[in-house]
């Protein structure tokens, strides 16, 4: 693959009687083929907008290292190429967003994916097809510190991370109906373990809900295995 010089900065035309300040380049890194082949990507990405465009779909571990070279600096990397990484690997690399900031680049959005991407220290996520105005507010908006997602799975995310740093006071019955959620068992079968009523289990599962800022049945099983002292996996238990 040819490598591209960079330049981080362009000095003023030598005529000028006062010095202009230079112009400071953000490089965005595209380390997607397809994207890269993309007919307006160098007009979206052009110097006179303040970018310098460079090509970078090398091995993933590769491609982190030159990137750290270039920080501080822009990458749009595609879902595929991003799985590819140790999660904890990724994260310490791109150091949430302090060093190199990620774009991820990839098929219709699913929740549950974008999560993880974030978790990993992504700052942003366009699907595939997205116009290039929009990736190019995207590339700015993460040149200046800022994430580009979409607000309500920001707003999950966040709330999830503040639950998962705290410790909720949970009484004793809901830590034996948590951990049974997390062994996947249904509402009537942790009734029956217990000895309470159906009622009465759907109604510490929504103050469980309500303790831990989570929504959903999974979600409460992850929270369990991760922050319980119960080793038992999720399994889905009738």
């Amino acid at each position: 693959m040819a490598k591209t010089q960079l330049h981080a900065q362009i000095s003023p035309p030598s005529d000028s009687t006062d010095p202009a300040p230079r112009q400071v380049l953000t490089p965005v890194v595209v380390a997607n083929s397809k994207l890269w082949n993309w007919k307006g990507l160098r007009r979206c990405f052009s110097q006179r907008d303040g970018f310098i465009l460079v090509e970078g779909y090398e091995s993933p571990e590769q491609l982190l290292v030159h990137c750290q070279r270039m920080a501080p600096c822009v990458v749009i990397a595609d879902q595929a190429l991003l799985e590819r990484f140790d999660p904890a690997e990724f994260a310490s690399m791109v150091d949430y967003g302090r060093s190199v900031q990620v774009l991820a680049y990839g098929p219709a959005r699913d929740d549950r994916v974008v999560q993880n991407l974030v978790r990993m220290g992504c700052m942003g996520f366009v699907t595939e097809g997205t116009s290039p105005a929009i990736l190019k507010k995207a590339a700015r908006a993460l040149a200046r510190g800022e994430m580009w997602i979409d607000r309500r799975l920001l707003t999950r995310v966040l709330q999830q991370l503040l639950f998962a740093n705290r410790s909720p006071k949970l009484t004793p019955r809901e830590k034996d109906i948590l951990k049974l959620i997390a062994r996947g068992y249904k509402n009537r079968a942790i009734a029956e373990r217990l000895c309470i009523s159906h009622e009465t289990v759907r109604w510490h599962i929504r103050g469980l809900h309500s303790k831990l800022g989570l929504q959903d049945r999974l979600g409460t099983a992850m929270y369990a295995q991760q922050y319980l002292d119960d080793d038992t996996p999720y399994q889905n238990a009738s």
